[in-house]
């Protein structure tokens, strides 16, 4: 064996050395294609590229829809240059953010064409995140000259009109406005006649009874309701002051409504109301209020005295014909208590 491994016969000549090392080079080179083929050729089946419609008019919009498989990531970029040449990057519309549509990731561009032509679109590369490459199918679009409104053999058929089903949402829109208007305008009227409305107490109003006609009828009614009887004591004699405080201010022109007791006490010494009635008066306002604003309930015993207390003073204060005003004499005009 040692002599035969000497032997000038084993050793390889440097041309056979050299031409094993070439073949082993074109080998490996060709291993290397073929993977790089399949390697291109996967991924050039895993991005898919389709239009809405390989028929377009010219003038109106359409769609490319791109899809990237999910486990591939979301994708960085298109490669657009191979399409530049056919669909120039400025009759692009519209192009969405890559979005996670479950499976896949999706891209939507819209497209306009203002030529009319056929196109043998090239695969579209779109570019990973890890800098690898997926590359579409081929495509084909036909744009087609829009047809001219002039030319009857190029128009559609006019189609029938759609009727939608009719759905309670749709009158939301006109009615709610409405609606509210409604409401606030009832709100406001509500609001109106509350204030307007006493507490039980439904007032005679007629401009052309006198002051002292319509406190009477009013004492008449107020009589009637039997508040106090009913345990309402704030509502009567809120009632009773009310309608004191507004004869007062009729008849003498003063503004009772607005003052405070002793106020009102005050402006009617300077009026011609009798003396002996403004003691009395000034009794009932005080308790009075006491009773409105429930600080105090003035006896039950006065309930009823106040109302005549209060018929009485009206009585005493209402104008006289000038004849009887002469024939008065002062014990006439002097307060006896009811």
């Amino acid at each position: 064996m040692l002599r035969a491994a000497s032997s000038p016969t084993a050793i390889p000549s440097p041309v056979f050395q050299a031409a094993r090392r070439a073949c082993f080079r074109i080998l490996g080179l060709w291993l290397v294609g073929l993977c790089l083929s399949l390697h291109v050729q996967a991924q050039t089946e895993d991005a898919v590229a389709s239009f809405d419609s390989q028929f377009v008019e010219t003038g109106n919009p359409f769609l490319l829809h791109l899809a990237v498989p999910r486990q591939y990531g979301q994708p960085l970029r298109i490669a657009y240059e191979p399409w530049e040449s056919f669909l120039p990057s400025a009759n692009i519309l519209h192009r969405s953010t890559w979005k996670d549509e479950g499976d896949i990731w999706g891209q939507h561009i819209t497209f306009i064409a203002f030529d009319s032509a056929h196109f043998q679109l090239p695969p579209l590369g779109i570019v990973l995140q890890n800098g690898d490459t997926l590359y579409t199918a081929p495509l084909e679009l036909t744009v087609l000259p829009t047809p001219s409104p002039d030319d009857p053999v190029d128009m559609l058929d006019i189609k029938g009109i759609y009727q939608e089903p009719v759905e309670w949402q749709d009158y939301i829109g006109p009615v709610m406005p409405i609606a509210v208007g409604l409401l606030i305008l009832s709100l406001v009227i509500a609001w109106v006649m509350r204030r307007q409305r006493t507490s039980g107490l439904r007032k005679v109003r007629a401009l052309q009874l006198p002051p002292h006609e319509l406190a009477l009828r009013q004492l008449s009614e107020l009589e009637r309701q039997q508040h106090w009887q009913n345990g309402r004591i704030k509502v009567y004699y809120s009632e009773l002051s009310h309608i004191a405080r507004e004869y007062l201010e009729v008849r003498y022109q003063i503004p009772a409504l607005k003052s405070a007791s002793a106020e009102i006490i005050r402006l009617l010494a300077r009026t011609d109301v009798p003396a002996p009635l403004l003691p009395p008066l000034s009794e009932f306002l005080s308790l009075a209020d006491l009773a409105k604003f429930a600080k105090s309930i003035p006896p039950e015993t006065y309930h009823a005295k106040a109302l005549q207390e209060l018929r009485y003073l009206v009585e005493q204060t209402k104008p006289r014909p000038a004849a009887e005003n002469q024939s008065a004499t002062p014990t006439e005009n002097s307060r006896a208590h009811p």
